[in-house]
């Protein structure tokens, strides 16, 4: 799945306010799934409670009677025994407090009842309840039957589900998933399955109760189901088609005054469940027979192809069946249908459609054209035929993630897979490449074999997101997006993993609020960047081997991360590039078990030619305290690198490793004492460099020569994003650091220039609202005069997509500090847009332009201007052109716009539909006149939001993001805090985002106090 954040690749202020994950909702308070309502959790261990009770109170009624001898004897008895018995139930539960809790699963199962445990990273005192299925009982298939109703205006569906279920455990109890349906008990049955004559034979149901906490289906039996036997589950329940972009949901579209409803799914992670009783868990793969029941005048779609004719419907005479086949074995999150009445475009080399509403389809061409491409690209990638006989791509118009990759049937954001030539911008059409790259890869990552349980979402994730980039480079090389991955992925994501509050890519998790905190860039750009580095130090032909050697042996299976680890390790060793003493799980559970990252200090010595190299963990927070546990993490660090007299920017096999050790010594560098040698080379490793002094002002001089671009385009932006991080962290001189960046006054390169703004984005944060902010501005100025004189106001035809993007960024920040030309460029084009006779349909301004030209007019225009850009955004047709709109609303300098704009965001039938909520909330945040109104309207109106947004995590948590960045004083750091004591009880799977928030502040206050007087007194020096 692909997440919200990656809509934004350019722009001086778009990443922080798009950052995040799933764009979900809150759930709100649940009446019982089905029957009377139980206190107590519908489990064998209530059993065994009321045994218990039933022989206490036999052994203390004494009715006025002393115990006897013998009865005191005999309680002393029980009372030993009983401490024998709770010792070796703790030794067989004691592993169940390990990370691994699977290895207790079967002794669970065994006994009938959950282990409730300590998470990591939990307190003692905040248990949370085990959520995992029992493995008694396993799916073999499902025969699904669904009709919504969707015209009707009632928003229900009906449904049917008969479940082959395979019993490994002996077992009286069948559990399985089920949330927001009323099942009727009356129809519900189970039987006995024999495979030698296909006879039945049903099973007395004793109880039907849900436990609401587990989000369980507790069907119990008066026989018990045998293990090795078949048997056969059966109910049918209505459920609701919900409007918060989760499960089975509906969405709409208006032509004209009309109304068109969409019924369609998102199920990951874990709300399948809210479409049908299920084994809503990844390993449990069971193959489904799908039929949706639809209205005559409307097309339904799902995993895979339709099986004859369409059916009619008894009793709904309007409506039919259509038939699905049955699908490969796979998991319920992906699992998809969709009743539409959109229309389609076929690709003529193979089965692949494309599906948006009518005055959308022309814009789907582009994905049209390049999905199969890139489906086939794959295929010979991985050496495995992609096995379903179609895919499906559907563009909807609400959508809670960027993209989600149902097998044979990819769901998007509109924006995600629509593409309008000469109105979407270079951006908007990296991005639907850059998403149905990485949805199409999941159809082997994810998809073909899965992840055993969701602490491995990373191996779904961190494939698909590194993929990405080799899929769209096999269609668009031009664009060089291998290069891009450095300024797109590894930097942004070192920005989060640097934090305390930071987190392993592999993590336990159990309840689905903790499956979704995962959701996030440590799992999607962490993972992907520890591949990367792998890809480099096991050489491209080895690393794809590997993997393929995996996918094969787990085809249509599970794994963990080690299975991968094992199958790249055979490889390795097989073709001689890894010591055959070493192995894959040494070195990579290192960065996937471990919090962080490694800062590796080069310490040369000039005399001898030698160096000495340490690593500690990086940490943006320089006067944290480390603890003990942190102060030893190591890591196994491939180290490359080159120097002046080499100038090898090619080589990123290892030249020496740290093999979790603190530090090595180099003997000899190959420079001498005047050359400068440069780590990490491409920065290909998942690692930050610093140098002593000398090795910096080396660097820093070569920097300012004629050839600097002697120095890799890559490694130039790694050294600016290095030397501004390690000065943020207290680790450089930031006299040393801004040095580094004087030389940009020369650079005209996407790469370097990325890195530079994103990392000036931060002073740019601290210091707007200080004295010294004008000579920043100055500086700033003074380092873009080149690039601006360079890139120019014109958007030219035919422009490479990295000169496009340098154009974009450069102009953001000079019309955003007041560059009177690009000011005056972008009010003038405004204008002439505004005087069109048909502003609707004809816009003057170049596609590219848009961002900084509709923003710029609007922050210095005034409410004629808002307006004017309001109506465009209600009437385009057009969702990138929505987007950059809704974007550019937020610049106004009217605090009761912006008020206004954020009370519109979150009130119904305002034209903003719920899924962009968090656009409005971090556009006005980006600005400085609106980033309190937004800060204040968290805590003021708390409540609302909840309410509106339900129980989606990604749309609360960006908008908590938005509200809290920048914090950089003590008095809204308290005000922080007090919203955070008030609504401690409310925040759920928001508290990770709070506890990062709180974090950053902290670390924004201490930065500005160690700071800001070095920072002053330098640009003073250098702007005078």
């Amino acid at each position: 799945m692909v997440r919200r954040w990656k809509d934004a690749r350019n722009g001086k202020r778009y990443r922080d306010g798009q950052a995040g994950n799933l764009d979900g909702k809150e759930r709100k308070e649940e009446e019982p799934l089905v029957g009377r309502k139980s206190t107590h959790d519908m489990t064998q261990s209530h059993e065994v409670l009321a045994m218990m009770d039933a022989h206490t109170t036999t052994f203390g009624r004494t009715k006025g009677c002393t115990i006897s001898r013998c009865g005191a004897f005999l309680f002393a008895t029980i009372f030993l025994i009983s401490l024998v018995v709770t010792g070796l139930l703790v030794y067989h539960y004691a592993p169940c407090f390990e990370e691994k809790i699977q290895s207790c699963e079967a002794l669970r199962d065994s006994f009938g009842f959950q282990i409730e445990r300590t998470l990591p990273g939990k307190s003692a005192t905040e248990k949370k309840i085990n959520v995992r299925l029992p493995k008694s009982i396993i799916p073999d298939s499902y025969e699904l039957r669904l009709i919504p109703f969707i015209w009707e205006g009632n928003f229900t569906f009906n449904g049917e589900v008969t479940i082959v279920v395979n019993v490994t455990k002996s077992t009286k109890n069948v559990t399985l998933h089920a949330i927001d349906m009323k099942i009727d008990e009356s129809l519900t049955s189970i039987q006995e399955f024999s495979l030698t004559n296909n006879r039945t034979k049903p099973i007395a149901i004793v109880e039907q109760k849900n436990d609401t906490e587990r989000q369980f289906l507790v069907i119990k039996t008066s026989d018990t189901l045998k293990e090795g036997k078949q048997y056969v589950v059966h109910l049918k329940f209505v459920g609701q088609l919900n409007d918060y972009l989760q499960g089975f949901y509906r969405s709409s579209y208006t032509i004209g005054n009309q109304t068109r409803w969409i019924a369609t799914t998102q199920f990951q992670a874990t709300d399948a469940r809210r479409a049908f009783p299920c084994f809503d868990e990844p390993a449990m793969k069971a193959k489904f027979q799908i039929s949706i029941g639809r209205p005559r005048n409307m097309t339904s779609l799902s995993n895979m192809p339709r099986k004859g004719q369409p059916e009619p419907i008894p009793g709904l005479p309007t409506y039919e069946w259509d038939h699905y086949e049955q699908s490969v074995p796979m998991s319920t999150y992906l699992v998809a249908f969709i009743v539409s009445d959109f229309e389609m475009l076929k690709s003529e080399s193979r089965n692949f459609s494309v599906w948006a509403r009518k005055e959308a389809l022309n814009q789907s061409y582009y994905s049209l054209d390049i999905g199969p491409k890139i489906l086939e690209y794959y295929e010979n990638y991985f050496k495995i035929k992609f096995p379903l006989p179609k895919m499906d791509m559907v563009a909807l118009p609400d959508f809670s993630a960027g993209a989600m990759e149902n097998w044979g049937l990819i769901t998007y954001r509109e924006t995600a897979m629509l593409y309008q030539e000469r109105v979407s911008t270079s951006s908007n059409l990296q991005r639907v490449a850059t998403v149905v790259a990485h949805e199409l890869a999941h159809q082997w990552f994810g998809n073909l074999v899965t992840p055993s349980w969701w602490s491995d979402l990373w191996l779904n994730e961190g494939f698909a997101s590194y993929v990405e980039y080799i899929g769209m480079n096999a269609v668009e090389p031009t664009w060089k997006v291998l290069e891009q991955f450095v300024v797109n992925d590894l930097h942004s994501v070192f920005g989060l993993d640097a934090l305390q509050s930071s987190h392993p890519i592999s993590i336990e998790v159990e309840h689905p609020d903790e499956i979704s905190e995962i959701f996030d860039r440590i799992s999607y750009e962490k993972g992907a960047s520890i591949l990367r580095m792998m890809d480099h130090f096991l050489t491209t032909d080895v690393f794809k081997r590997g993997l393929t050697n995996y996918l094969t042996e787990k085809a249509y299976q599970s794994a963990e991360q080690n299975d991968l680890w094992n199958a790249l390790t055979k490889q390795a060793h097989k073709d001689k590039v890894l010591d055959p003493s070493i192995t894959i799980q040494q070195i990579m559970d290192t960065w996937t078990l471990q919090t962080g990252f490694p800062v590796v200090t080069v310490t040369r010595n000039y005399l001898n030619g030698s160096a000495t190299l340490t690593q500690e963990r990086f940490m943006l927070q320089n006067n944290t305290m480390i603890t003990t546990e942190e102060s030893k993490l190591l890591w196994w660090i491939p180290i490359t690198y080159t120097n002046e007299n080499e100038l090898n920017f090619n080589r990123t096999r290892p030249n020496h490793w740290m093999k979790a050790e603190h530090s090595i010594i180099l003997p000899n560098l190959n420079a001498t004492s005047h050359q400068w040698v440069i780590f990490n080379v491409l920065e290909t490793g998942y690692y930050r460099v610093n140098y002593d002094k000398t090795n910096w002002q080396l660097i820093i001089k070569q920097l300012n020569k004629d050839n600097f671009r002697d120095i890799s385009t890559i490694n130039r932006a790694q050294l600016i994003d290095d030397a501004l991080n390690l000065a943020r962290a207290g680790k450089l001189d930031y006299a040393i650091a801004l040095d580094v960046t004087s030389y940009l006054a020369h650079e005209n390169e996407y790469l370097p220039w990325k890195a530079a703004l994103t990392a000036l984005n931060y002073l740019d944060d601290m210091l707007i609202m200080l004295p010294g902010y004008d000579k920043f501005t100055v500086y700033t100025l003074k380092l873009l005069d080149n690039v601006y004189k360079q890139v120019g106001f014109t958007d030219k035809p035919g422009d490479p997509q990295l000169t496009v993007f340098t154009r974009v960024d450069v102009l953001n920040w000079a019309c955003t500090f007041g560059h009177d030309d690009c000011v005056d460029n972008a009010v003038n084009q405004f204008y002439n847009w505004r005087k069109m006779p048909d502003p609707d349909t004809n816009n003057p301004i170049s596609p590219n332009l848009k961002s900084v030209v509709y923003c710029t007019a609007i922050r210095v225009g005034s409410q004629v201007e808002w307006e004017f850009a309001w109506q465009r955004y209600l009437n385009t047709n057009v969702g990138s052109e929505k987007d950059l709109l809704l974007q550019a609303l937020g610049c106004s300098r009217e605090v009761w716009i912006l008020s206004r704009y954020l009370d519109w965001a979150v009130t119904e039938n305002s034209g903003i539909r719920k899924q962009d909520a968090t656009r409005v909330f971090g556009s006005v945040a980006r600005n400085i006149i609106g980033h309190p109104l937004v800060f204040n309207y968290l805590r003021n109106k708390w409540s609302r939001l909840r309410e509106y947004f339900g129980t989606s995590l990604t749309l609360i948590n960006n908008i908590i993001k938005s509200a809290t960045r920048g914090i950089n004083t003590k008095s809204e750091l308290k005000d922080l805090k007090d919203f955070i004591a008030m609504n401690k009880d409310k925040l759920e799977s928001a508290t990770r985002t709070v506890q990062q928030a709180v974090e950053q502040a902290e670390e924004n206050i201490k930065w500005l106090d160690n700071n800001y007087a070095t920072i002053r007194d330098w640009l003073q020096r250098n702007t005078a």
